[in-house]
């Protein structure tokens, strides 16, 4: 099925979605209107609490890169000068432009979700899935759901015996690539990825470890993982479910890899 991220790209749509969620937490509580919008602010750290499999640069980039879309508009609604955190809002009208312009894709896209503008303003509609599992008391104590309940607990301690009997110096770097293609998976089809063997998890992990090329300092390149894995879901394949197995096959991977570098 067409998504958001078609048009826009996976990691925006991602953070768009996110931004989207907690601006109705935050019409629902009367919070944070200003300007005739509603608001969400937090520091890219705080940000990154949500969003636990992007690096603070890939966050970086991406508000930036829904900034110069322009379906992100920014304020600073600080107490202090010297307290630069970037407020955010959604700029609807922009947002429905963009979606208009790609026809049946766009059309699929707008009959899920109906949102509001502002208190009293026309309505759009957006695709959303929430990819945030707790919520601060500032939102009074609203709770998000997951398109699909996963308990990534279980997944982190599979990645680890994987890692273990491959006898991978440090387990971090294969978790945060894992849980991302989990993660990207999960936004994209709106259901949890899988359930992997425990020979099949050996097989990605070590698919991982040995791809030499995706080194950075002795170390496996997070950030070149998470580009590949952003075009392979933006990647049409005949008879694929896009699973991690077909993502770490050699010629998948070698071809996602040139992508992201050229």
């Amino acid at each position: 099925m067409p998504t958001l991220a078609t048009i826009i790209g996976l990691n925006e749509s991602i953070i768009l979605q996110q931004v989207h969620y907690w601006l109705k937490i935050k019409e629902k509580s009367k919070q944070d209107y200003i300007d005739g919008h509603y608001w969400v602010y937090n520091t890219y750290e705080q940000w990154q609490e949500q969003f636990p499999f992007f690096s603070i640069r890939t966050l970086r980039r991406t508000f930036t890169s829904l900034e110069k879309m322009g379906l992100l508009l920014t304020g600073n609604y600080n107490k202090v000068k010297f307290d630069q955190t970037k407020w955010y809002t959604i700029d609807y009208g922009t947002y429905e432009n963009i979606i208009s312009s790609y026809g049946q894709i766009g059309h699929t896209i707008r009959s899920n979700w109906t949102i509001g503008k502002g208190q009293n303003d026309q309505t759009y509609t957006i695709d959303y899935t929430e990819t945030t599992t707790k919520t601060t008391d500032i939102l009074n104590g609203a709770t998000p759901k997951r398109s699909a309940v996963f308990d990534w607990s279980i997944l982190e301690k599979q990645i680890i015996n994987s890692c273990n009997k491959v006898a991978a110096d440090d387990p971090q770097p294969y978790i945060d690539i894992i849980e991302y293609y989990y993660q990207s998976y999960i936004n994209t089809f709106h259901e949890e990825h899988p359930r992997l063997s425990k020979k099949s998890m050996d097989s990605v992990v070590s698919a991982i470890q040995c791809g030499t090329d995706l080194m950075r300092d002795d170390r496996l390149d997070v950030d070149m993982y998470r580009d590949m894995i952003d075009k392979h879901f933006q990647t049409q394949y005949q008879n694929c479910d896009y699973s991690i197995c077909h993502f770490m096959t050699e010629g998948i991977c070698n071809n996602r890899f040139h992508e992201s570098c050229y």
